[in-house]
């Protein structure tokens, strides 16, 4: 449903995507004149060796820094990793990993040629020069980063995340390749995938959709409520490891994506804006996949037909995956209600939600999803 008045749709990140396509890396990066390459990654993606194989893809590079980043990176994490790419002479920056790493790659590409601190730009269009090329690897299906043109940072102090947002702050490429995905465990793959649907539905029930959003956010969040219970499946029977659900896989990842490019342009609504505390210490993916089912019971008297006829199926995926959505019954607790309803009066994600919210139905959300008020913890 649209309720503003010009409603945008721009995808700025060229996307090549497929079981194997990781054969083009080399050729992405030789088409941007520069072989220094900062190489900015998970840490735990070079613990299992994962690094290693998306690397043996680009021999033409010369990596001049490998920069290893761990969940909720802050600013200081982007200034030293820019630092070092920076010292190292690094012209282009290839990001592998999920959203975390993904963001600092990001980053990395804007620090290398943005005299400030990355901070100096938070908020929309504060970035003037054009940033390093930067190339997407994603290892989830779940945060989309490698087609947004966001990256958010997370400082504890504050009560909001950081969010850098702006036509210049996206890869210029990113790569889908479902191999690597195979080792990806269970919990992860569920989660993040989860993230990604809240993605393509919170595209849905925001007032800043369109035509064009819905038509990229509908099949997405389809293909995920279709796929993952294979994939989880997969990822504990062998079949995801032995490369015979890539077919499961590669369409969790290009749904992911989908749902990132639907989202990017509508605006997220009010699931994000209930997640965004830095204070709230349980991962993003997990603390969407929880109050996903809530905020759509309750965003339902707003809901068009066709995006209502999507909720009987994530209930049922929950059930196929086992999963109550309730922060208590998957082992986090006690969550922080207030942080999180104070995260949300600040986020525009709240006011972009189609059905308005006071705090007391915020309130009443967050206890059905487990969350925890004062007079409760005593």
């Amino acid at each position: 449903m649209t309720t503003t008045a010009f409603p945008r749709f721009a995808v700025r990140t060229e996307v090549v995507s497929g079981i194997g396509s990781l054969s083009r890396l080399d050729e992405l990066v030789a088409g941007f004149g520069h072989r220094e390459v900062a190489v900015v990654a998970d840490t735990a993606l070079d613990q299992a060796g994962v690094l290693d194989r998306v690397l043996a893809h680009a021999p033409g590079a010369v990596a001049v820094a490998r920069i290893l980043v761990d969940p909720d990176p802050d600013v200081e994490v982007v200034e030293r990793a820019a630092g070092r790419a920076r010292a190292a002479g690094a012209r282009c920056v290839l990001a592998i990993g999920g959203g975390s790493a993904l963001g600092v790659g990001k980053a990395v590409g804007i620090r290398l040629t943005n005299d400030q601190r990355i901070d100096a730009y938070e908020g929309r269009d504060k970035v003037v020069e054009m940033p390093a090329p930067t190339i997407a690897v994603p290892t989830t299906a779940g945060s989309g980063s490698e087609v947004s043109n966001a990256l958010v940072l997370h400082e504890a102090e504050r009560d909001n995340e950081i969010v850098v947002r702006g036509e210049l702050c996206a890869p210029r490429a990113a790569v889908l390749d479902a191999t690597v995905l195979r080792s990806l465990p269970r919990a992860p793959l569920v989660y993040s995938a989860l993230d990604a649907l809240s993605h393509a539905l919170e595209s849905l029930w925001s007032r800043g959709g369109s035509y064009f959003s819905a038509a990229t956010a509908v099949p997405a969040a389809r293909s995920i409520i279709a796929r993952l219970p294979r994939a989880a499946a997969g990822a504990e029977d062998g079949t995801n490891a032995s490369g015979d659900n890539d077919d499961a896989l590669q369409e969790l990842l290009e749904a992911s994506c989908a749902a990132n490019m639907a989202c990017g342009n509508s605006g997220l609504a009010l699931v994000h804006a209930l997640s965004s505390s830095p204070a709230v210490r349980v991962p993003h993916g997990l603390q969407n996949a929880v109050l996903l089912p809530h905020v759509a019971r309750f965003n339902t008297p707003a809901l068009d037909e066709e995006t209502l006829g999507l909720l009987p199926l994530v209930d049922e995926l929950y059930g196929e995956l086992g999963l109550e959505p309730s922060f208590a019954a998957i082992g986090q607790g006690p969550v922080d209600g207030p942080r999180m309803l104070e995260a949300s009066a600040r986020n525009p994600f709240r006011a972009n939600n189609l059905r308005a919210t006071s705090d007391e139905d915020l309130v009443a959300l967050l206890r059905a999803a487990g969350a925890t008020f004062p007079e409760e913890s005593r």
